[in-house]
């Protein structure tokens, strides 16, 4: 399992990103709400670092999205019962998704409120 070539790896990462968001709710919710500020990025004529900065913020959550799960997966199959580490575990992994949704709001708002302004 561990001896797999480039294309091979690259093939597991893509079937992880489908399994994301064929069985956890939060993806939808996550790729709507990117959806929605990239149109309003658009719609206000956001820059080429506007940009930058919308992709790697989205990316930043989706990525730690899906650490958590992988986490909260893992630990739920070890572990049926409630065990204080286990929630420990979760709830970093899940404040991780958390810091990376506040940058992204908070950088996305102040470029939005600027372009808006701009607009005015």
């Amino acid at each position: 399992m561990k001896n797999k070539n480039f294309l091979q790896s690259v093939v597991c990462a893509f079937r992880g990103i489908a399994g994301g968001f064929r069985e956890e709710r939060n993806f939808k919710i996550y790729a709507c709400i990117a959806a929605v500020v990239l149109a309003l990025n658009i719609l206000t004529s956001s820059g080429l670092y506007d940009y930058i900065l919308f992709l790697a913020l989205s990316c930043g959550v989706f990525a730690a999205e899906y650490v958590n799960t992988a986490v909260e997966r893992l630990c739920d199959s070890f572990c049926a019962e409630e065990n204080r580490d286990v929630r420990f575990a979760k709830d970093v992994s899940a404040a991780a998704v958390l810091i990376m949704g506040i940058a992204f709001f908070g950088a996305e708002g102040a470029v939005l409120f600027s372009n808006f302004l701009r607009m005015l």
